[in-house]
């Protein structure tokens, strides 16, 4: 696919712009929380769940804003792509060869495009916080469930939740969020050839943004 550049958007005070495409609401729920409760005088966030949610339709909104946008993070969670290429009929492409094929396309062209990947969800990131992580979880309900059981006893995944008005859930754990990018970092990057592993390349977003000590 041959790059265009178009003008970048530029805000009047000269911030950068972060165009920030996700898959799930809990992502920008998060991601609205860490923008009301940080100061990032130099820094535009904004997230974006595109209305249609298919591998390829997030990735078009990827390309096309990485044309307005000074720089663009796709955050993805991949449960979906194991569940859709496990689920996959013999003979088509599956899921994990086409975000693979995006990956690839991103790296060679769209030097301003980084994807983060969850593996399974947002919610290995939120563990991370409390502990490190030495097993697979074959989906979001495992990690959702010791959060639960363990750690955050009202855990919800609704926006009423994460966006609680005196503790919402970037406040709730920002006193442990050192430690949930230490634990993020001895886990590793997303690998292919062990797409199952889980990870949380979310931690990436606060060195980008200045946040890391």
């Amino acid at each position: 696919m041959a790059r265009t550049r178009s003008k970048r958007n530029f805000s009047r005070k000269g911030k950068k712009t972060y165009s920030v495409i996700v898959d799930g609401k809990t992502e920008v729920w998060y991601l609205q929380m860490l923008k009301k409760n940080e100061t990032l005088p130099r820094i535009d966030i904004k997230p974006e769940l595109p209305k249609k949610k298919k591998l390829s339709e997030q990735f078009k909104s990827v390309i096309d804003n990485s044309n307005i946008y000074d720089e663009v993070i796709w955050i993805i969670d991949f449960d979906t792509i194991i569940k859709e290429t496990r689920e996959n009929k013999p003979g088509t492409k599956t899921a994990l060869q086409e975000f693979k094929e995006y990956k690839k396309e991103i790296d060679k062209n769209h030097p301003n495009v980084q994807i983060l990947v969850n593996t399974p969800c947002l919610e290995i990131w939120l563990l991370l916080h409390f502990e490190p992580i030495g097993k697979i979880f074959p989906d979001c309900g495992g990690a959702e469930k010791i959060l639960r059981t363990k750690h955050i006893k009202n855990y919800e995944k609704s926006e009423k939740f994460y966006k609680k008005r005196d503790n919402d859930i970037y406040k709730l754990l920002a006193d442990k969020r050192d430690t949930a990018i230490e634990n993020a970092e001895k886990i590793g990057d997303f690998d292919f050839n062990n797409s199952a592993r889980s990870v949380a390349e979310i931690y990436k977003i606060f060195e980008k943004f200045g946040l890391k000590k």
